[in-house]
């Protein structure tokens, strides 16, 4: 049986489209889809995550003290802009296996996922979170101007032309919509993780914003996350680089008993992220509005 039979299937209403609902509940809603053919998709243009890593990323998202650590920043940063959302529904753009899955689902909205990775929208399914689509961030299947909130946490830099899937969050996103953008930041932060995981970048802040700004979004503010750990990781990484040390992921690093503290430091950047824009850190954090 191939991966994801026994789902509920179907491909979009376009000739040679290979796109799937992934999801018990009936159908998506016909007046947030388009069809998309994706056979007109240039190859190689993102990253499709690894299966092994996809399961790996599951099984440490609920207590992972970088997944549940940046869900409480995302979540402070978040909060300001809430209260002020259009109507409409939510898009977790560019999901991965749901590690943010608690945080959107707070917000008590309807969800939609997707991710360019069967195997991730699965884990999602199995998770009763959203309804998911598997599909390419550069040309989505959502109808224009229909999401009131969108995160895209750690997907740009899989992507080769990020300046088109920004182009596409500036498409599906509500006037008055709020996107919250997250890369990973600077390049001399670059490392194994980068490596393993697809990417084609980092960012500094400047160029993130500049980018954003590029695609038509104004932004609202810019900030680093896990500015208390760079220094120590960018160390860490210059000396496995130089030992030519290699492994899976750097998830398999961390010692479990390291979890409550290192989650410590994240915990204390949610607090200052309310009132401060850090300048440096491992990620940035972009949020953006759609102009009315």
């Amino acid at each position: 049986m191939r991966a994801g039979a026994g789902l509920h299937e179907r491909c979009l209403p376009t000739h040679r489209c290979r796109q799937y609902v992934v999801s018990d509940r009936t159908k998506l809603r016909s007046n947030l889809t388009d069809p998309v053919d994706l056979s007109s998709l240039p190859k190689k243009d993102a990253y499709k995550l690894d299966p092994h890593l996809s399961k790996e990323i599951h099984r440490l998202k609920d207590h992972s003290w970088w997944y549940r650590g940046r869900r409480k920043v995302f979540g402070t940063v978040l909060a300001k802009y809430v209260a002020v959302l259009p109507p409409g529904p939510v898009l977790d753009f560019g999901s991965g296996p749901g590690t943010n899955a608690e945080l959107l689902n707070s917000l008590r909205r309807e969800i939609l996922t997707f991710d360019l990775s069967l195997e991730a929208q699965i884990a999602c399914r199995q998770d009763a979170y959203g309804v998911g689509t598997v599909a390419d961030a550069i040309a989505t299947p959502y109808r224009n101007r229909t999401f009131s909130l969108i995160l895209a946490a750690d997907i740009l830099e899989h992507v080769s032309d990020d300046r088109s899937a920004l182009a596409e969050i500036h498409r599906i996103l509500a006037p008055g919509g709020t996107a919250v953008i997250v890369v990973p930041g600077f390049k001399s932060l670059w490392g194994w993780q980068d490596e393993v995981s697809g990417h084609f970048r980092r960012y500094s802040p400047t160029e993130i914003r500049r980018r954003t700004e590029g695609a038509g979004l104004a932004v609202l503010r810019t900030t680093c996350m896990n500015g208390l750990l760079a220094l120590p990781i960018l160390v860490a990484r210059n000396i496995l680089r130089r030992s030519h040390f290699q492994t899976r992921s750097e998830n398999l690093l961390t010692p479990r008993w390291a979890d409550p503290i290192l989650y410590l430091f994240l915990a204390v950047e949610a607090v200052l992220s309310r009132w401060i824009d850090l300048p440096y850190g491992t990620s940035v954090v972009c949020v953006a509005r759609r102009p009315e």
